[in-house]
């Protein structure tokens, strides 16, 4: 059997082969049990790709395993001729498509510029509030019932509480706090330490050190300032249209 007329064993695989294409693995099978450990590595490699799609919500590719069958077993033109340690090769290969699909293959968020874009789409009224409340103990139930998972951090303000709305990063949903001081408007990002051991969202390199020490840092950005500081296992990243030497006079002595 060569393979260009073995797409019928992902018929196999998948459990919708006709009665016709049983009866003729099962005459393929008694002739040469590695077509068995094939059909078996098409079982394997559909299950872990459906697996990591419903991780992920990334569609699989109907032609997946046809494309996966091509690469690794194009090498070889007769079933029979195969090495024994031809599964290896295909295994290998399977596992190396199937990683195309894992997001954390990407680039890391960058924390202070995805916080600093939200800002600005704030300013620009692109971002509102889900749910508007002057009540932290109201907004982490409601973050909560949206699915954040992790502990929140009340940070002694002063400023007037707005309001909250949820994002999400590969599954993970984070929590996004504004406030208001007058015509100042104060914007916090805060995001679980696993993300960030996990590489989903990254410091730059000249801040890692303060969230390792836990110490505060600040910067002036173009328009206001930055900044960011850890608490436990909570990072927070505060962005607010004043200088950060003003910023640094809104939070309760001792909160940072």
């Amino acid at each position: 059997m060569t393979f260009a007329d073995n797409d019928f064993l992902i018929a196999i695989a998948d459990g919708c082969a006709t009665q016709e294409e049983l009866e003729r693995y099962e005459a393929f099978r008694h002739t040469d049990p590695r077509i068995e450990l094939y059909v078996e590595l098409l079982r394997q490699t559909r299950a872990r790709l459906q697996r990591t799609a419903a991780t992920y919500r990334q569609e699989v590719p109907p032609d997946l395993l046809a494309r996966i069958r091509q690469e690794t077993l194009q090498q070889s033109p007769t079933l029979v001729r195969l090495s024994p340690r031809w599964w290896i090769i295909a295994a290998a290969a399977a596992v190396i498509v199937a990683l195309v699909f894992i997001p954390w293959q990407m680039k890391p968020t960058d924390f202070r510029k995805e916080s600093l874009e939200n800002f600005e789409r704030i300013i620009g009224g692109q971002l509102t509030v889900a749910k508007a409340t002057n009540s932290f103990d109201d907004l982490v139930a409601f973050f909560h019932a949206q699915g954040v998972r992790y502990q929140l951090v009340s940070v002694p303000l002063k400023a007037e509480l707005i309001g909250g709305v949820v994002s999400e990063h590969n599954g993970t949903k984070l929590a996004h706090l504004v406030y208001r001081r007058g015509d100042t408007l104060i914007y916090m990002y805060q995001a679980p330490e696993e993300l960030f051991k996990r590489g989903i969202l990254a410091l730059p390199s000249l801040v890692s050190p303060y969230a390792e020490s836990g110490r505060w840092y600040a910067e002036d950005v173009t328009r206001g300032s930055w900044m960011f500081w850890r608490i436990q296992s909570v990072y927070c990243s505060v962005v607010a249209n004043v200088p950060k030497d003003v910023l640094a006079t809104y939070f309760v002595e001792g909160a940072i």
